[in-house]
Parts: C-alpha cells; sequence; structure tokens
C-alpha cells in the first residue's frame, strides 16, 4: 500500500508563509506612498511658515527704512507709491536718526530680498534659506534694540486676525 502524499499538506503549512509575504508586500507600497505624500506636505508645510517668517522680516525692514528715511531739511522722504494715512503715520513714527541704524535695516532687507533667495530643494538651498532667517533675525532684534521698540508682537485670538498676525499652518495628523 502506497503511502499518501504530503504534498497537500505542505501547501496548508505554508500558506501563512504565503500570506505574509503578500501582506508585507502589500503594506511596504502603501507605506512607500503614505510616507511620500506624508513627506511633500511636511515639506511644504515647513517651506511656508520659513517663507513666513522670512516675509514679515523683509516686511518690518520695509517699514523701519521708511521711517528712518529723510530728506535734507530733516522730514522723512516720499515714497514712490504714496498710500496715504499708512504713510503719514510712518512718516510722524520717525526713528533716531542713527548712522548705524540705516545700515542694519539695509543688511536686513539685503539678507531677506526675494530676488537674492534660491527656492530650489538643494542642501546648499536648503541651508543657504535658514542662515538667511537667522541673520535676519539677529539684524531685526539689534534693529528694534537700537529704536526702542519691541520685536515680538502679541497676537490677538479674536475673529480680526490679519494675513500679518498668522502663525503657520497646523499640522493635520
Amino acid at each position: 500500500m502506497a503511502e499518501p502524499s504530503s504534498d497537500l499538506f505542505d501547501e496548508l503549512l505554508g500558506l501563512e508563509d504565503n500570506f505574509y509575504k503578500e501582506g508585507y508586500e502589500a503594506g511596504l507600497a502603501d507605506g512607500e506612498y503614505a510616507g511620500l505624500v506624508e513627506g511633500k506636505t511636511f515639506g511644504v508645510e515647513k517651506g511656508y511658515e520659513k517663507a513666513l517668517e522670512l516675509g514679515k522680516l523683509h516686511g518690518r525692514g520695509m517699514v523701519w527704512q521708511m521711517r528712518s528715511q529723510r530728506e535734507p531739511d530733516g522730514s522723512a522722504t516720499r515714497s514712490q507709491t504714496d498710500g496715504g494715512a499708512i504713510v503719514a503715520q510712518l512718516r510722524e513714527s520717525r526713528l533716531p536718526k542713527n548712522a548705524r541704524l540705516v545700515k542694519h535695516v539695509e543688511a536686513l532687507l539685503s539678507s531677506t530680498d526675494e530676488k537674492s533667495i534660491a527656492t530650489d530643494n538643494s542642501d546648499e538651498a536648503v541651508t543657504d534659506f535658514d542662515e538667511r532667517i537667522a541673520k535676519a533675525q539677529a539684524k531685526a532684534k539689534v534693529i528694534a534694540a537700537i529704536a526702542g521698540e519691541p520685536l515680538a508682537v502679541e497676537v490677538s485670538t479674536g475673529a480680526n486676525t490679519g494675513i500679518e498676525e498668522s502663525k503657520g499652518l497646523n499640522a493635520r495628523h
């Protein structure tokens, strides 16, 4: 009498391993896609936060520049685009006459100038962008100290907050 073949049982014993391998490969493929999407989302959020910070610093530098400019008779210069009440307020809130202050404001504007910032995603460009933010923040602290103004602005939590009071995106994980 012939012994029964164990091929049927070999397949059943290997069934668990086959399902494990199939599940592992499916999970790996799904994880790669999810990681790519999550990585891109995180990159966009961090890029937005950094660009927002650089933009705020550049805007403050422009305001400080407007407030520090003077005509030879001592009055503030006219801006190229006279914005009415805002320009008048800037002219009335002049900064102390100080050559060092003007030099720091020019350095702040130079380091935050959008035309000279590389926006590609290379390691060198990202490092340069981060260094520019750090340099601009340091310049802003120096300028605020010379002008006798606080650098940090209290953010209101009311419904009437403007874009300049934005804190960036919150992660949606």
